[in-house]
């Protein structure tokens, strides 16, 4: 059995991350106003639960749930156990933060009445220009 690794996030918008979790390709997700179990690669109930899950079977065939859990700080609490942090490693985890941080930016932009005028990527980092309508 593996033993599941919790980490505290800084995500706060579950349309936002239900949104970067589907760009790195998973398309199934659950998601729950009340915490649910997780379960390992055998189907035995864990201790971590979550409001955010992606059941094992869409994970990979040998895999334990991975979740994200609303913390009463309204930031989430995300439970990976250590065999799966194989495939969800530093550079999944980075890259499900980059795909969370142009979710939020471009949800606020829609806010303030911005629109997409460019993305790009300058000396290795992303580069997004929006612009007021009307202007």
């Amino acid at each position: 059995m593996s033993a599941y690794g919790s980490l505290k996030t800084k995500y706060r918008d579950r349309e936002c991350l239900l949104a970067a979790l589907k760009e790195m390709g998973y398309e199934t997700v659950e998601v729950h106003d009340e915490a649910q179990h997780l379960f390992g690669y055998q189907g035995d109930r864990r201790a971590q639960k979550a409001n955010v899950i992606v059941r094992r079977q869409y994970v990979s065939s040998a895999a334990n749930d991975i979740g994200w859990e609303l913390q009463s700080d309204g930031t989430y609490l995300q439970h990976i156990s250590d065999f799966d942090k194989g495939k969800h490693n530093t550079k999944w985890l980075n890259g499900l933060k980059d795909h969370y941080a142009e979710k939020t930016i471009a949800k606020e932009a829609k806010k303030r009445g911005l629109v997409l005028k460019s993305r790009r990527v300058v000396n290795g980092k992303k580069v997004v220009t929006y612009l007021k309508l009307g202007v």
